[in-house]
């Protein structure tokens, strides 16, 4: 878990350093026999497929994503697991592989992921995980801009804002940060330019 813990810092810092996160995972996966819980196992492939998307390497990014679906595909029921993973659902993991996707600019397959990580019968908790849902919000903002369609960007990057309001986290308005800084051929109208020069 510190492990992981370290290794998310890794490739989501500043300067981000993928293969120094990936050092650690393959240190955490080292002897996976001593890994009891699915949902560890599952975390520790989903860290490591950020950190290969981060990297630019579809290939293992997607062998990742995979593996962290067949390794939470032999989780048991919550209660019987680590209290502590409570978090992991089918829905963090889609959310893992939309946010792996955008790194590795397929928009359209992260929106696909985003889709899945709340409607599927294992959701995403938006209401619990409220932090972490602006920041996949304004990640699907991005994508909805890659792909040219500026009204879905719009919708997506006001209900950020909106959410923002009561929410203090470094990690969130650095999320929002990032999305003023996408390239975009569409700063000249005004909704647009007003999104992407919003300040929290």
């Amino acid at each position: 878990m510190t492990l992981a813990f370290w290794a998310n810092l890794r490739y989501a810092a500043g300067i981000p350093d993928p293969h120094g996160a990936l050092n650690l995972i393959d240190g955490a996966l080292s002897d996976r026999r001593k890994i009891r819980s699915p949902r560890v196992l599952a975390m520790l492939h989903a860290r490591a497929a950020r950190a290969h998307s981060t990297a630019g390497d579809a290939t293992a990014a997607w062998h990742q994503i995979d593996a962290a679906f067949t390794a939470y595909g032999r989780a048991d029921v919550l209660e019987a697991d680590l209290p502590s993973m409570y978090w992991i659902t089918h829905g963090e993991l889609h959310q893992v592989a939309a946010s792996s996707a955008l790194s590795l600019n397929e928009p359209r397959k992260a929106l696909e992921n985003f889709a899945a990580a709340v409607t599927h019968v294992d959701p995403y908790d938006t209401a619990r995980e409220t932090r972490g849902t602006v920041i996949y919000q304004a990640r699907q903002a991005e994508a909805h801009l890659a792909l040219g369609d500026v009204d879905a960007a719009l919708d997506v990057g006001h209900q950020v804002i909106d959410a923002m309001g009561g929410i203090d986290s470094a990690r969130t308005t650095g999320t929002l940060a990032e999305l003023r800084g996408q390239p975009t051929g569409r700063r000249h109208i005004p909704a647009v330019a007003e999104l992407l020069n919003y300040s929290a």
